[in-house]
């Protein structure tokens, strides 16, 4: 059960947070590995076509003590450069008192083990990550017996929004984050991506969607329709 606070910004970020991985996924889905320094706060993926990007390190989700550890939190000691966007979390869940944000260490929940150990809580943290520090593209690596590391990308940008891959992102993102406020998950997603949305309509620049919502306020339907070119 995540606070009332952490579900909002979860409802925030959903959609283009969800965007930005399929964009990763499809960029640099057939790398051949990775590498991280957090000393040079730098992360590479390697293969044929190599690329590094500037990277900030959220926290780990580890299945011996069954929790997470937020990066301002690790006894290693690592620099302000690279735990920039953790600490803008937590002084976000200060402002708004989140625990969830401001608790050094959580430990899983029963939901938390569908798709490996802490799965669940680190996404959904990483999505409030992506709200306070406005860094979109996350990634996670397992280090070493079971434990990932959850880290945030600089250096990328996402295609400018089109109706046809926005219903494919909203109709994914539905099946993959569970988003108690969807009439504001939508809203956000328009503002964060530049269109315009008033409240039944997204205005895409190759065309428009029209969300309709239930009796309950979540997405019932996606209708897009493009624009003659």
């Amino acid at each position: 059960m995540r606070s009332p606070g952490l579900s909002a910004l979860i409802a925030d970020a959903a959609f283009l947070a969800h965007e930005a991985q399929t964009h990763l996924l499809e960029t640099y889905g057939e790398h051949e590995g990775w590498n991280v320094d957090l000393v040079a706060g730098t992360f590479t993926f390697a293969g044929e076509q190599p690329a590094t990007f500037g990277v900030q390190l959220l926290g780990s989700a580890a299945p011996g003590p069954q929790s997470w550890l937020w990066g301002w939190a690790n006894p290693t000691g690592f620099s302000d450069a690279v735990l920039d966007s953790a600490n803008r979390t937590r002084a976000l869940g200060e402002q708004y008192r989140i625990p969830e944000l401001t608790s050094a260490e959580l430990p899983f929940g029963d939901e938390d083990y569908g798709q490996g150990p802490g799965m669940a809580l680190a996404y959904d943290l990483s999505l409030a990550a992506r709200v306070a520090s406005g860094r979109w593209f996350a990634y996670s690596g397992e280090v070493g017996g079971g434990t990932r590391v959850w880290m945030l990308l600089d250096g990328l940008r996402l295609p400018a929004p089109s109706a046809l891959r926005t219903v494919r992102v909203l109709s994914e993102a539905l099946t993959t984050t569970s988003i108690a406020d969807q009439r504001r998950a939508v809203a956000s997603y328009a503002t964060l991506r530049g269109v315009a949305w008033d409240g039944t309509t997204l205005r895409m620049p190759d065309g428009d969607i029209a969300v309709t919502f239930d009796d309950s306020g979540r997405i019932s339907g996606l209708d897009g329709d493009l624009r003659p070119a």
